[in-house]
């Protein structure tokens, strides 16, 4: 899947681990994108092109970054360092990220286990399922932000009113 697609279900993932958290929703949207630290060629890796490039040769594409193992490590990193909604946000949405690539290629999930998960689909397939998703994703970060613009609304409102008794 594409990067943004990614960061929608890491974002949707990271919200609902922490309890429906908005700080929640940020880590998991970053997290949702890590896991493609191993493709220098994508958006976040050329941001790490030194790692990144290193990654890749080392262990390949959809790998190690892609594997349960992988959520486990981070998981494990971060959990000494911060409160548990952090490390279950980051983890979800390492995880999210995956499960979108396994729905449109495959993964090797158990690695160091080499063999592969996930589905073989064409490009065709690829643009409708990451296109069809990213829609879906959205909706619900719209939905859920909406919450959020009536609280706006309703602050907006009062600081009018305090105004106009100025």
């Amino acid at each position: 899947m594409e990067w943004t697609t990614h960061a929608l279900s890491g974002i949707v993932a990271g919200y609902a681990v922490s309890g429906g958290d908005w700080k929640g929703a940020v880590v998991g949207g970053i997290a949702g994108v890590i896991p493609d630290l191993d493709e220098h060629k994508s958006k976040f890796g050329k941001l790490f092109f030194p790692v990144s490039y290193i990654i890749n040769k080392t262990f390949g594409h959809r790998t190690l970054t892609h594997s349960l193992l992988f959520v486990v490590i981070i998981g494990s990193v971060l959990m000494p360092f911060f409160d548990s909604w952090v490390w279950l946000s980051a983890s979800a949405g390492i995880l999210a990220h995956i499960v979108g690539d396994m729905l449109t290629g495959k993964v090797k999930f158990l690695y160091p286990y080499q063999k592969s998960i996930g589905l073989s689909v064409g490009q065709f397939t690829f643009v409708l399922m990451d296109r069809g998703t990213r829609t879906l994703l959205a909706l619900i970060v719209l939905y859920k932000c909406y919450g959020y613009l009536k609280i706006f609304n309703y602050i907006k409102g009062a600081v009018n009113q305090w105004k106009m008794y100025q």
